[in-house]
This record gives structure tokens, sequence and C-alpha cells, in this order.
């Protein structure tokens, strides 16, 4: 029986804007892309509404936007809404991509993208993290093998979340080791400085 290994995101060379000198990326997660289903479906729907509109609604309710010059507007209004369906479109696809949680070997970076122009970045030293969970709840999330990730730190500071990422056990697990690894460089450096 061979073991199957799952590779989370390929994190080859991968760097980022403040990264320290001798930090290493471990794991880059983003949202699974099936999250994004509910959002093409509305889309998707949406996409008809001027079609219907103009085949049951235009001919009972204005029958003056079937002739010519009228035909236009109509035609013109279409063109404007499909113009924001668009829009829309790009402004969730941005905010899907641009979501990233970067794992390193000493910290935790979340940064989170709303819209185009407002971007919250932040981060957690592994070695305050004290409770880690993963949860898979639902059909689909079983199905497609995604979830959330709780990462608890000390009281005072806030719960960080990691949601809808693909195989949040294997991350959770990675985040553990990385913890351990990091309390255990912490208490040999500590070690150090006493002698």
């Amino acid at each position: 029986m061979t073991k199957k290994s799952i590779n989370l995101h390929k994190v080859d060379k991968y760097t980022f804007p403040g990264q320290h000198h001798n930090e290493s990326v471990v794991l880059v997660l983003r949202k699974h892309s099936i999250s994004l289903l509910p959002y093409v479906i509305q889309l998707f729907l949406f996409l008809f509404l001027p079609i219907l509109i103009y085949i049951f609604l235009v001919p009972k309710a204005f029958p003056a936007f079937l002739e010519f010059p009228y035909q236009n507007v109509y035609l013109l209004t279409s063109v404007i809404y499909y113009g924001f369906i668009w829009i829309i479109a790009f402004v969730i696809w941005v905010d899907y991509y641009l979501d990233v949680w970067i794992i390193t070997n000493q910290r935790l970076i979340d940064i989170e993208q709303k819209g185009f122009f407002n971007r919250s970045v932040s981060e957690l030293d592994l070695k305050k993290i004290q409770d880690i969970t993963s949860s898979v709840s639902g059909a689909i999330p079983t199905m497609f093998g995604f979830g959330n990730i709780h990462i608890q730190t000390a009281a005072e500071e806030n719960k960080f979340e990691i949601k809808s990422v693909p195989h949040p056990v294997t991350a959770r697990r990675k985040i553990i080791e990385l913890y351990k690894h990091a309390k255990e460089k912490d208490r040999f450096i500590f070690r150090d400085r006493d002698e």
C-alpha cells in the first residue's frame, strides 16, 4: 500500500514582503476553490435576468421597448448591467485569490483582502499558540475535503481562524509540528543564555 502525500501548495522559493532573513515559508493556504461555487451560481443566474425580462416582461408591460428607438435603450441598459456583473465577478475573484495564509517556521501571517482597496494583515508568533483545532462540517466540505482551522492564543489576543482551506487536518498537524519545533528551539536559546 502506497502512502499518498498531500501537497497543500508549492512553496519552493516563496517570498513575501516583511519576511525575516532566517524565515522560510512552509505552507501557503488559500480557500478551497469550491467556496466560489455559491457566487458562481448567483452570477450565472443574474446573467440571464435581462434576457428573461426581455422575453417575458417587456412584451406585456413595456411593448414600446420592442421597437426601434427604445430597443437600443434596452440594449444599452443591458450592456451596462453586464458590465456591473463583470466588475462584481472580478471583485469576488480578487477577494478569493488575495486572501492567503502564510505559515513560516516562525509565525503565521493572515492576509485578508476586502474589495479592491482594503487589505488587512495579521501575524501570530508560533510560540504564542495555545490551542489549535480543525473542523470539517457539512456534506460538501466532507466530500471535497476542506474545512476550518481555529488557532487560540493568549486570552487578550484574538483567535485566528483559517476558513475553507483544503486538507485542514494535514495543515493543522503541520502547524503543530512547527509550533513544537519553535518551542524546542526557544528552549535551547533560553538555556544557552543562562549558561
